[in-house]
């Protein structure tokens, strides 16, 4: 499950973070909610901090504003303010945590860049990426180091073979 997950990796997604102070992450991008039960929603927010709230083609408008001082977002749904705490956000994807003690989380993709809202394997490639390349490197080394016992016993081939013919 896509809650558990987060839950998982949220202190690993927040050093990957760029963060909602870069607003142009946050603007007029058709953010998809992304949850279990494949009940689509958008939240479109807007520069005059207006948000667009679509469910099935309608429309609520609600306001939203950003909390530097605490990377947070309130967000004003029929009357009632909502402080959601920036889990990450890095322009495809964007996590939120309800403040307070619950474990309440809002995974949200950006329609156009995963349009497929496949979210669930764009995290997971995020948190593994460093694996990745550490692993790699890894291979490599290991490479250099056997070419490099290959071209010394080849040295030490050739001056033995070499040595052994002037005599």
């Amino acid at each position: 499950m896509l809650q558990d997950l987060i839950k998982d990796l949220q202190s690993t997604l927040k050093s990957y973070s760029q963060g909602l102070a870069k607003q142009n992450l946050l603007v007029d991008i058709p953010w998809t909610m992304v949850d279990g039960d494949l009940n689509l929603q958008r939240l479109i927010f807007r520069k005059d901090n207006s948000l667009y709230i679509v469910r099935e083609g309608e429309i609520q408008e609600s306001k939203w504003e950003y909390l530097p001082a605490m990377n947070s977002l309130v967000i004003e749904v029929g009357g009632k303010k909502i402080l959601m705490n920036e889990i990450f956000a890095d322009g495809k994807a964007l996590l939120l945590k309800k403040d307070g003690g619950t474990l309440e989380f809002l995974a949200f993709a950006n329609q156009k860049e995963l349009p497929d809202l496949r979210l669930r394997e764009y995290l997971n490639d995020i948190t593994e990426y460093p694996k990745r390349i550490k692993d790699k490197g890894e291979r490599i080394k290991r490479r250099i180091n056997r070419v490099t016992v290959i071209l010394v016993l080849i040295y030490l081939l050739v001056f033995l073979l070499i040595f052994f013919s002037k005599r």
